[in-house]
Order: C-alpha cells, then structure tokens, then sequence
C-alpha cells in the first residue's frame, strides 16, 4: 500500500491531523500494537515529525486518552424538558453506550493501562474522567442539591458500568440491549432508593 501523499499544512493542522491518526490507530489497536512509526507512516510525515510534536509514544497515547474522555465527559447533550426520571436515565446510558461502542479499545487501555504500566497521569485523567462524568449526569438527570454521599455511589456506579460494557463489548456475554438494561435498572434504583438510604445510614 502507498505511503499517504505528503501536504504541506501549518504547524497546528499539522499537529492535529497526526493526533487524528494516533486516534484512530489507538482506537482500532491495543497500545502495544501502535508504533509512532506506523503513526508516522498512517499520517504521511516523517517519524521525527511525530516526536516533536508528541514527544514518546506515552506522550502521544496520554493526548489521545486526554481528548477521548474530555469527549466522553461532555458530549451528553441536554435532555428535553418534561421527561420522567426513567426516560432521562434510559438516555444517559444510550449516550453512555454509544461512546463506548465508538472508542471502547482506547478506553479499555486507559482504565487498564493494557501495555503501559501504572502510570500515575493516566490514573489521574481515569479518575478525572470519572468525577466529571458523575457531575455532567447529576446535571442531566437535574438532580436538585447532590450531595458528596450520592457522587460517591455514582463513582461506585461508574466500576458497574465499565465492568458491563467489557462484558458487552470484548466478552460478549451480554448484548448491547442486556448492558442497557442492566445500566439503566442499576441507574434508577440506585438514584431512588439506594442513594437514599445510604444517606440515612
């Protein structure tokens, strides 16, 4: 297959046009699979391009786990007025699962650090990631005052969700309309009656 034609681009296209092929390539591949080189060749530049911009492929996997859970903390989009609790539960994780669905290999390496090692900097964009994600849902779901006590179970809630979206995504022991339900029944009750009674504990 021919190398990709080289284009002249300014230095910010530049950049982002070999993070968009770093994306992708982590998306498809498991870190361990992806090499700046190959990166390189993909994007149509000189390796040395990739580590100027980047730095080591650590560098470049961080960028790329940095915009992928920016995105998957706030690409919820408002919900419509007048829904019930059960329909704005049912939308957050269809939202949920269809990001999943889209980035699940580059996710899974993060939360994992699958080939990476434990990485302090990573740990701490998975930890962001998951703090965000509990506030853009209370927002969502417009739960009036949360408190710390309810971020907490919806943290608790967030191992669930990963754990059920491995099961539907690299396990395939669930379908996506069995991880649905068991997220958005899971969601319900603990937003009604679990958090709740936790709180009075």
């Amino acid at each position: 297959m021919a190398s990709p034609r080289y284009r002249r681009l300014g230095r910010d296209e530049r950049r982002e046009q070999i993070l968009a092929v770093a994306r992708r390539m982590f998306t498809e591949l498991p870190y361990t699979e992806v090499s700046t080189t190959a990166i390189a060749r993909e994007a149509g530049v000189q390796r040395g391009l990739v580590h100027y911009y980047f730095g080591a492929k650590r560098e470049l996997f961080l960028q790329v786990v940095r915009h992928l859970t920016a995105t998957l903390a706030t690409q919820l989009p408002p919900l419509p007025e007048g829904l019930s609790l059960e329909e704005m539960v049912d939308l957050c994780v269809a939202h949920f699962l269809d990001a999943a669905d889209a980035n699940a290999t580059t996710w899974f390496a993060a939360v994992d650090a699958e080939g990476f090692g434990q990485d302090p900097e990573l740990t701490r964009i998975v930890h962001r990631t998951r703090d965000l994600t509990v506030e853009h849902l209370l927002k969502a779901l417009r739960v009036p005052g949360p408190t710390d006590t309810l971020r907490a179970v919806l943290r608790a809630y967030s191992g669930l969700a990963e754990v059920a979206t491995r099961e539907w995504l690299q396990h395939k022991a669930l379908s996506r309309a069995q991880a649905h339900t068991l997220l958005a029944r899971s969601l319900l009750t603990l937003v009604r009656d679990i958090a709740p009674a936790v709180e009075r504990s």
